[in-house]
C-alpha cells in the first residue's frame, strides 16, 4: 500500500510540474540566424573533434558579405584570429532555410563544409579534416573519375598523375592527370557520332582548400560547366573554319573544324556538307576507303542533324584517288556543339502553363503568371514563381540543365486559393531539373518524377 501511493505522488507531482513547467521537455531547438547556424555548426565539431575544432570561448566578429547586386540571399562571415566561418542561405521561410556553412582555418589547415536546417539538424558534406596536398589529390582524381567524360568510356588503368604544381594561395594545388578514353569526344556522348579509337586525354584541376574551382580538359573542355571553351562569339577555340582549311589546306593530316551541317542524308553517298564562313567542305563518315582497298573505321552519325553546329576531326584528302576525290574531308570524330537548344531557351521568357507528373498535369492557377528566363550573359535563371520573384545559377550541356540553388523573396499572398502550394511545388520541381526540350515551341523541364511545360511569352 504505501508503495502505491509513493506512484501516486510522484504522478500527481509530476502533474502539477507540467502545469508550473518543472517537468516539461525542453523545446525543440529553432534555427533562426547565421550566428545560431555557426554556433550549432560548432558545437557538432566540438561533439565529434573536442581537440582540433574551435573552441567554444572564442570572440567572433561578424560581417555581412552578401554581395550588392545579390537579390533573395545572405552571405556572413565569422572571424577570430585563427578561424572563419562562411554562412549563407536562401530568403525563405524560416522553417525551410537550410543554411550553408563552411568552416576553415588557413593557419591551422583544417577545413569542414556542411548544412545546419530549421530544426538545428546537420549534414556532413565535407569532413572534419586537415587541408593537405594529398587529400587534394585525392579529390582531384575522384573527381576527374566521376566526370561523364571518364564515366563514360574511360580506360581506368591508364588514369595516372603526371604533374603536381603549388597554386598562388594557401592550400591550393593543380594536379595534371592523363588518360585514355574508348571513343572521341568529350562528356556522355550517348546518342552523339564518335569514332571507335583510343583517345588521350588531359586534365588539369585546380583545388583550393579542399574546393574545385578549375578543371579543363585538353585546353578546350570544361569539366565543371560540360561544355566547349569558347572565344565568346560562337566559334570554338582553336579550331579552324572551313574557309580557314581551304585557303591554306593542309593534306593528309589530321585537322579539326568547324561548321554547320546540310544535306546529311540527300547526297549520294556516306557523306553531308559542312559550312562556316561562306565555305563548304563534304564531310564523309563512311566507306572511306583508301587506294590498297584498307578501309577507315566509321563514324557514327545518329544524333547529327541538319543545321547542327558541329565540330569535325578528321583529314583533308589530298590526290584523288580510286574510291575519293581531292579535298573530301574523312572524318574521326563529329560532336554536336549544344547551340541550337541553348540558343532558343536563353534570353527568352518561357511561361508555365503546366506542371506535375507525366499524365497528370495541373494547369497554372487563372490569374497567376509563373516565368523562367534563362539569361545567357550572366549564367542565371530567374522570374516570378506566381506570388514571389526567385533566381539561381543554371548549367547546361548538352539537354542536360542543373539550378544547384535557388533563392526567392518572402512574400505571403492569400489569394488565389493555392498559389503559395502551387509556388512551392514549382520552386521545388525546378530546383530538381535534370534535362530540356524544346518542342514545337513548348519547353519542357524534365524534374526527376515532375515536369514542368513552358511557352514562350508573347510580345
Amino acid at each position: 500500500m504505501p508503495k502505491t501511493k509513493l506512484y501516486f505522488g510522484v504522478v500527481v507531482l509530476c502533474m502539477l510540474g507540467l502545469l508550473l513547467g518543472s517537468c516539461a521537455s525542453e523545446p525543440s531547438l529553432e534555427v533562426r540566424s547565421t550566428a545560431e547556424a555557426k554556433d550549432v555548426a560548432l558545437d557538432y565539431l566540438r561533439e565529434n573533434d573536442d581537440q582540433n575544432a574551435p573552441s567554444s570561448d572564442i570572440v567572433w566578429q561578424e560581417e555581412d558579405v552578401t554581395p550588392q547586386d545579390w537579390v533573395g540571399g545572405v552571405f556572413k562571415e565569422f572571424t577570430s584570429d585563427e578561424w572563419t566561418v562562411k554562412v549563407s542561405y536562401p530568403v525563405l521561410p524560416p522553417e525551410n532555410t537550410i543554411y550553408q556553412v563552411v568552416v576553415s582555418s588557413i593557419k591551422l589547415g583544417w577545413h569542414w563544409k556542411g548544412t545546419v536546417e530549421f530544426d538545428g539538424s546537420v549534414t556532413e558534406l565535407t569532413a572534419f579534416k586537415q587541408m593537405s596536398k594529398e587529400e587534394s589529390q585525392r579529390i582531384a582524381e575522384e573527381f576527374v573519375k566521376n566526370s561523364p567524360t571518364f564515366i563514360f568510356d574511360g580506360i581506368e588503368d591508364t588514369l595516372r598523375l603526371t604533374e603536381s604544381l603549388t597554386a598562388r594561395c594557401p592550400y591550393c594545388w593543380v594536379f595534371v592527370f592523363i588518360f585514355d578514353c574508348s571513343f572521341a569526344g568529350y562528356g556522355d556522348r550517348t546518342g552523339q557520332a564518335t569514332a571507335q579509337v583510343i583517345t588521350p586525354h588531359e586534365a588539369v584541376v585546380t583545388v583550393e582548400q579542399l574546393e574545385i574551382t578549375s578543371a579543363v580538359m585538353d585546353e578546350q573542355w570544361d569539366v565543371i560547366s560540360q561544355e566547349m571553351i569558347s572565344e565568346g562569339d560562337g566559334e570554338p577555340e582553336g579550331v579552324l573554319t572551313v574557309a580557314e582549311l581551304l585557303e591554306n589546306p593542309v593534306y593528309d593530316t589530321e585537322v579539326t573544324i568547324w561548321g554547320e551541317v546540310s544535306l546529311l542524308s540527300e547526297l549520294f553517298c556516306p557523306c553531308f556538307e559542312l559550312t562556316s564562313v561562306g565555305a563548304t567542305v563534304q564531310v564523309w563518315y563512311d566507306l572511306m576507303i583508301e587506294n590498297d582497298d584498307t578501309e577507315r573505321l566509321s563514324v557514327r552519325v545518329e544524333g547529327v542533324s541538319n543545321t547542327d553546329t558541329v565540330i569535325a576531326t578528321g583529314e583533308l584528302k589530298g590526290e584523288g584517288g580510286v574510291h575519293y576525290n581531292k579535298g573530301d574531308f574523312w572524318a574521326s570524330a563529329v560532336i554536336v556543339l549544344p547551340s541550337s537548344q541553348t540558343d532558343a531557351l536563353e534570353n527568352t521568357t518561357w511561361v508555365l502553363q503546366s506542371y506535375g507528373e507525366p499524365g497528370n498535369l495541373k494547369a497554372v492557377l487563372e490569374g497567376i503568371e509563373i516565368t523562367a528566363t534563362f539569361e545567357s550573359t550572366e549564367g542565371r535563371v530567374s522570374g516570378s514563381a506566381g506570388c514571389n520573384t526567385y533566381s539561381g545559377d543554371y548549367h547546361i550541356s548538352d539537354s542536360k540543365l542543373s539550378i544547384p540553388l535557388i533563392v526567392s523573396t518572402e512574400i505571403g499572398c492569400l489569394e488565389p486559393e493555392g498559389i503559395m502550394e502551387q509556388e512551392l511545388q514549382y520552386l521545388k520541381a525546378l530546383q530538381a531539373a535534370e534535362s530540356y526540350q524544346i518542342q514545337d515551341e513548348k519547353l519542357e523541364i524534365n524534374c526527376g518524377a515532375q515536369i514542368l511545360v513552358f511557352a514562350a511569352q508573347e510580345g
